[in-house]
């Protein structure tokens, strides 16, 4: 039998983790809007001559507006930390305690004086982010005044904001360096891409002389935001088991390579006081009084365990649950607890795509609150070029589209297979370093099946039938060419050019895969329009070409290009986004080789 009890302690440590990533996420967008509004700020209110700062009065005067600017744009983000983070994470402690049961019943639930500790706990590190908020008002407001006081230039001043409040993730005027920091950014958490990301750092302070500037407002909120996680669930976790009297302890969480030696040895057993693994909670505080090591923090060792960062966690048990081997007694293996996974349905990825055969349809509304989230990812990553004042910058009508979620009119088969999609885009949005796309529209005002624009997908629930449109272009193709062609999939190079199919879709034969195939096949578009991209592209908008599409066009003017489907020859644009989606659908063997090699080019940061 599993050990229940590791079963649910890396079930809660699991809960932080998948907390961390999305609340850091949330943390990178939140402050680079702070960077920017700020540096707008002065940008607008601070007088210059021939380029250096002039007035006191003014940097004296731009101090309550930088209060405000961190007040609406950091103060929400905290609040949603403590409120659903929290709360989420006493829900996996309760859990634990709950589905072990082999305590008095009244504690296996949070009781009144645990929701009471929830609250107290809340408040203290909400508080904590407040101050670093206070803190940081008044870092920028003296930085402000330092440099008018003695006449720098602005874009001294500007550098030191940016970099008091993101680090060595500050926005640059030099494009390779953004493109670097964005990598950084988007990917710092995808361990497939570890090696990448510590290249683009390295490269970040190396060649481009850029520090991990102390004293910054990301560092500062990012320990905070981890650290306070982290101390929640211990925090709860060591009251509720003190009230339902456990005083024995076991220490889990995975080793690492910058794992501590203290929680390596602990996580390891060489620090065992017995052959199960168990410490009371004195011989805890003991080993932790008589040793030092980096990142120690002061306090309970059972709150703060290993120190700053620590990914560790304990777990309260009675010594009657183990036998002396640390093997599960009987007496925990006939309570026989059973950890339900979180049920997931059409799970899907871009390298293991979903089958048809295992899609559900779910209610519309379920759907529509999955795409929503991608949407509001994309809305508010900061690669999207935007205006001074934050609105957002378009090349294309439907602008009002941006950041909405609209399926109306779709039926909900066509929703689901549509909201499971958007994750293999997502993972296409990562492969290629571009954001999420911001906003999807179901209209019937268009005759095309979809369209895209400005990272907004527009799709025509009309034409969504591909049974019908299979047979619609098989008649077309018989009638015209006096065939009797049963399926258009199987045509080839070295076939009749006249029976290619139109497009790529009529290479699969199923509604989901002709479904990706046309998604995919607009997030080349998306691609092409956006790679290269940064928030400080200048010239964006209805005239704007963006480095993919002007590479694009050189090669197509340059090399006679092999075209998959009929629709490929309509234009350079059209040629990538066909090609695009037959070589990730996997059908490498229609896709031009000079095509796959510039596709791999430009998958390169």
């Amino acid at each position: 039998m599993s050990d229940i009890v590791k079963d649910l302690t890396n079930y809660r440590i699991k809960g932080i983790e998948r907390a961390e990533i999305e609340y850091y996420k949330q943390l990178t967008q939140t402050l680079d809007r702070i960077e920017a509004q700020i540096v707008a700020l002065a940008d607008q209110q601070l007088p210059r001559q021939a380029g250096k700062l002039i007035e006191l009065q003014s940097a004296i005067a731009i101090r309550p507006k930088i209060k405000a600017i961190l007040d609406k744009e950091y103060l929400p983000f905290a609040d949603r930390v403590v409120r659903k983070g929290f709360g989420e994470q006493a829900k996996r402690v309760e859990r634990q305690f709950k589905t072990i049961g082999l305590i008095p019943p009244e504690f296996q639930e949070l009781t009144k004086g645990d929701l009471a500790l929830v609250q107290n706990l809340k408040q203290q590190y909400y508080t904590q982010f407040k101050d670093v908020s206070n803190n940081f008002t008044r870092i920028l407001s003296d930085k402000v005044y330092q440099n008018t006081l003695v006449g720098t230039e602005f874009t001294v001043l500007e550098k030191e904001l940016r970099e008091s409040i993101n680090g060595i993730y500050a926005t640059s005027s030099d494009p390779a360096v953004n493109r670097l920091v964005d990598y950084v950014k988007n990917n710092r958490d995808n361990p497939a891409l570890a090696s990448r990301v510590d290249s683009a750092v390295k490269i970040l302070q190396s060649k481009y002389a850029r520090t991990r500037v102390g004293e910054n407002m990301k560092r500062y909120a990012g320990q905070i935001l981890n650290d306070s996680l982290r101390d929640f669930d211990a925090t709860l976790n060591f009251n509720k088991s003190k009230d339902a009297g456990l005083t024995f302890v076991k220490y889990y969480g995975d080793v690492i390579p910058t794992t501590r030696d203290i929680c390596r040895r602990m996580v390891s057993g060489s620090l065992n006081k017995r052959a199960n693994g168990l410490f009371t909670i004195e011989e805890i505080q003991d080993i932790w009084a008589s040793r030092s090591w980096s990142g120690k923090k002061g306090g309970n060792p059972m709150i703060v365990r290993g120190g700053y960062n620590c990914r560790h966690q304990f777990s309260y048990v009675n010594p009657d649950w183990y036998e002396e081997d640390g093997e599960e007694s009987d007496i925990l293996e006939e309570a026989n607890p059973v950890i339900k996974k979180e049920s997931k349905i059409n799970v899907t990825s871009l390298a293991n795509p979903i089958t048809l055969a295992n899609i559900k349809t779910v209610p519309l509304k379920q759907s529509q609150t999955r795409i929503n989230k991608t949407v509001q990812e994309g809305f508010n990553d900061s690669r999207y070029p935007r205006n001074p004042d934050g609105s957002v910058k378009n090349r294309y009508n439907g602008k009002q589209y941006i950041g909405k979620t609209n399926l109306n009119n779709m039926s909900e088969e066509d929703a689901t297979k549509i909201s499971v999609i958007f994750d293999e885009l997502n993972d296409l949005a990562n492969k290629y370093n571009i954001p999420k796309l911001r906003g999807i529209v179901s209209t019937r005002r268009m005759s095309a099946i979809a369209s895209m624009g400005d990272g907004v997908l527009n799709i025509n629930p009309n034409n969504l039938n591909f049974k019908f449109r299979t047979k619609t272009n098989l008649d077309f193709y018989n009638r015209k060419y006096n065939t009797k062609l049963k399926t258009l999939k199987n045509w080839k190079y070295g076939d009749n050019p006249d029976l290619k199919p139109f497009g790529s879709e009529f290479y699969f034969d199923n509604d989901l895969d002709m479904l990706r195939s046309v998604l995919y096949h607009e997030f080349g578009h998306h691609v092409h329009q956006m790679r290269y991209v940064t928030k400080d592209t200048k010239d964006y908008g209805a005239r704007f070409i963006p480095k993919v599409e002007s590479q694009l066009t050189q090669m197509t003017d340059r090399f006679i290009m092999k075209t998959p489907t009929k629709y490929a020859k309509s234009n350079a644009k059209e040629f990538f986004a066909e090609n695009f989606s037959l070589y990730h659908m996997g059908r490498e063997d229609l896709v031009d080789k000079k095509f796959i090699k510039f596709l791999k080019e430009i998958e390169e940061w």
